[in-house]
């Protein structure tokens, strides 16, 4: 499916929602939008299974398992059944904001340029050579991503529940870099102009609770603190059990 958009010289905006299936955007030379998909159903009957038509005949019918709405330069696509597995393709203009959103799959984003929000429960998430600003959290699964350019003042987050975080910035980047991992360790090769400091960002020692039965609860914030480059917007690379990779790109 060919979705044209209003105004090709303008950033487009894509929205996808799904609940089992992989997402994969690859940023393109194009003005418009191509979007490729398979389906299973939940009988696991998937469509490229079906019977191969007679010789000589061509099949008009379509069951697409899903919804795309076009208003301006902002299309949606939303799978009608939450019991069918899709798996999309899609090819967009290297300048495009995302929406991305799945339950059980992976989400795959190459070559853009925008505004990326991107979400997945059960599934790793890939970025790769994408610049503009990236907010993208997965709970079970890996994060990799590759910034080649960071929208100025723009901040990000990389997050995971279970998994590592592996994140290339730029070289040159000036940031405020915020790293944490509860069940694993951190690794960097920027310079980074470390800052201690707890949740309250004004004392870096442990906060003490005591209870009526004398008993105390000691919190430690184990987040890392630093700036590379002198500092700027404020960026997060967190997971809970896994490693977080700061790496400085080429």
């Amino acid at each position: 499916m060919t979705v044209p958009l209003s105004d090709p010289d303008r950033p487009a905006s894509i929205e996808v929602s799904v609940v089992m299936g992989r997402i994969t955007i690859k940023g393109t030379n194009r003005r418009d939008v191509l979007i490729e998909s398979s389906s299973t159903s939940a009988a696991g009957r998937s469509r490229r299974q079906r019977d191969e038509p007679p010789p000589g005949l061509r099949r008009l019918t379509q069951n697409t398992p899903f919804s795309v709405d076009s208003d301006r330069n902002r299309i949606s696509i939303d799978v009608g059944s939450p019991a069918r597995s899709v798996d999309f393709t899609i090819e967009v203009p290297m300048r495009t904001n995302l929406d991305l959103e799945t339950v059980t799959g992976s989400v795959s984003v190459e070559g853009v340029d925008g505004e990326l929000e991107i979400e997945s429960v059960n599934g790793p998430i890939s970025l790769n050579n994408v610049g503009g600003s990236v907010v993208a959290h997965t709970v079970n699964g890996k994060l990799v991503a590759t910034i080649t350019r960071a929208t100025a003042q723009q901040p990000m987050a990389f997050t995971s529940l279970n998994g590592a975080v592996d994140v290339t910035l730029p070289a040159a980047l000036k940031a405020n870099l915020r790293l944490r991992s509860d069940q694993g360790d951190v690794y960097t090769d920027f310079d980074l102009q470390q800052i201690r400091r707890d949740t309250s960002n004004q004392n870096p020692n442990p906060h003490v609770d005591v209870d009526r039965g004398g008993r105390r609860r000691i919190e430690v914030n184990n987040a890392i603190y630093g700036s590379i480059n002198g500092g700027g917007p404020d960026f997060e690379m967190r997971t809970f059990n896994g490693n977080v990779y700061v790496r400085k790109g080429k």
